[in-house]
């Protein structure tokens, strides 16, 4: 009798364990499923793609999610921790979610009219409203051409009537998440605006020269680790602070501009959560780029911060992986190494037309550092190269990027067309002459040597963009 009354505790235990490990294994993922309807002359896509933000690679992890013929869909996304993420096909919508829960979505292929479902709908759909109607654009529009103080003063007031319109929408949608997203875009809403004001801004010099306007980043404002489910404002902060934080240096080179980001790193003490992330940022994206000084040089001090942790493993991984890239970048063997023939860089566009000879033309401009453009290069770029080597020219710009970092890029990813570096200088003429504004930027051109178009969207991925090739190749467009 007693081995039967052990055997039975046995069982429940066992049974007990099983239901635990369910349990963690439901509690890192998010269930999300629904139902996606043609919508004026948009179809239905024949995927999706979810965006996660990885911390351990300071990248986003793209999930791809197949759609049946009828638009319905379902997939479980991993998630470690709460956050938001991206949900896309053509269109798409931002998401919000803590590891257990789910979310069922039924809307039209523009992701406009959606209603939410699932124990984390309502969450969702408040979230919807909040982007809606956030005031924050329309507070700042135009603003960007206002002096360093006039911005500054701009940014005070526009905060002002943020800070109202979040006390009632909070009032009405009292959701933690919701919460969570909301008072970290509040608390990060200044340093984020100045930060891309002073980086992207024609008037930043002038503000870097300008200490009442970079005070408040002397003074960042407390990071939770709840704020991890925000990748808006907290995130602006803590990719770019760094950049605020070099042109301390005294000198401008990379040791000096290091020097300055470490005395400030350093000073970060009763801000630990921010201290951690700001570098786990750095380190992460400095490896991305391709570079291995940064951690050689801070390496006692990040193996400090970060030891017996899964990220010290995989700073420590990740550095072997780079380093024998560095070692021996090996480009692909249909990839070519060019340089323009002008010395007038508002000719380059003139020369690779010209060296075309009557092909349709994809100009992917691209840079070292840039995740989305590294996002492409994955998967999507190697497809539509192959789908269209033989008619179309893909060239590719590198622009605002180290050369030392250029050709372990091109070997990381095996990437085949023609390449060029150019030096800042170089890139200037050429961002206007095809409105560039950012990377990724795509640049279609037909065989008359006209520009098409020239934008974000037509990414390699983008289903659009076989489409327009097409018929630029059987000159039906």
């Amino acid at each position: 009798m007693k081995k039967i009354v052990l055997l039975v505790l046995a069982i429940v235990a066992l049974i007990a364990c099983d239901d635990k490990k369910t349990e963690n294994a439901v509690q890192k993922e998010v269930y999300v499923s629904g139902k996606i309807t043609a919508v004026d002359s948009i179809a239905i896509p024949e995927q999706l793609k979810a965006y996660v933000y990885n911390d351990l690679k300071a990248d986003y992890d793209e999930i791809e999610v197949a759609v049946d013929a009828d638009g319905s869909f379902s997939t479980t996304i991993p998630l470690e921790k709460t956050r938001s993420f991206a949900l896309y096909g053509d269109f798409g919508t931002q998401l919000v979610a803590s590891p257990g829960d789910s979310i069922t979505i039924m809307t039209d292929a523009r992701f406009k009219n959606t209603t939410y479902g699932g124990n984390a709908g309502a969450a969702n759909k408040a979230m919807e409203q909040y982007t809606k109607n956030n005031p924050a654009a329309e507070l700042l529009e135009g603003k960007d051409a206002l002096s360093p103080q006039e911005y500054a003063a701009s940014l005070e007031s526009a905060l002002s009537a943020i800070k109202s319109y979040n006390a009632d929408f909070l009032a009405k949608n009292d959701f933690p998440v919701v919460k969570a997203y909301v008072n970290s875009e509040e608390e990060f809403f200044i340093p984020s605006k100045k930060i891309t004001y002073a980086l992207f801004n024609p008037q930043g010099p002038a503000a870097f020269q300008d200490s009442t306007f970079l005070e408040s980043l002397n003074n960042l404002p407390e990071y939770k680790e709840l704020y991890d489910i925000n990748n808006s404002n907290p995130t602006t902060t803590l990719n770019y602070i760094g950049y605020i934080w070099e042109r301390d240096a005294i000198e401008d080179n990379d040791l000096a501009r290091e020097e300055a980001y470490m005395k400030r790193w350093n000073s970060l003490e009763n801000n630990p959560y921010l201290k951690k992330k700001i570098m786990q940022s750095k380190v992460m994206n400095q490896f991305e780029d391709n570079n291995i000084s940064f951690y050689e040089n801070n390496k006692e001090q990040i193996s400090e911060m970060f030891d017996g942790t899964v990220m010290g493993s995989t700073f420590s991984s990740k550095y072997d992986e780079v380093k024998k890239l560095l070692d021996n970048p090996e480009v692909p063997e249909d990839a070519e190494l060019l340089t323009f023939k002008s010395e007038d860089s508002a000719q380059f566009i003139d020369e690779i037309i010209a060296n075309a000879n009557g092909k349709v033309i994809y100009i992917d401009n691209w840079a070292t550092w840039c995740g989305p453009c590294k996002s492409e290069f994955k998967k999507a770029s190697p497809e539509l190269h192959e789908k269209f080597k033989d008619d179309v020219e893909f060239v590719y710009l590198c622009h605002n990027s180290k050369e030392k970092n250029y050709l372990p890029s091109i070997a990381k990813y095996q990437i085949a067309g023609k390449h060029y570096f150019l030096t800042n200088e170089q890139s200037r003429p050429i961002f206007k002459q095809i409105d560039l504004e950012g990377f990724p930027t795509y640049t279609i051109i037909n065989k008359k040597g006209e520009i098409v178009l020239s934008d974000y969207i037509h990414r390699p991925s983008y289903a659009k963009t076989t489409d327009i090739l097409t018929g630029l190749i059987n000159e039906e467009i």
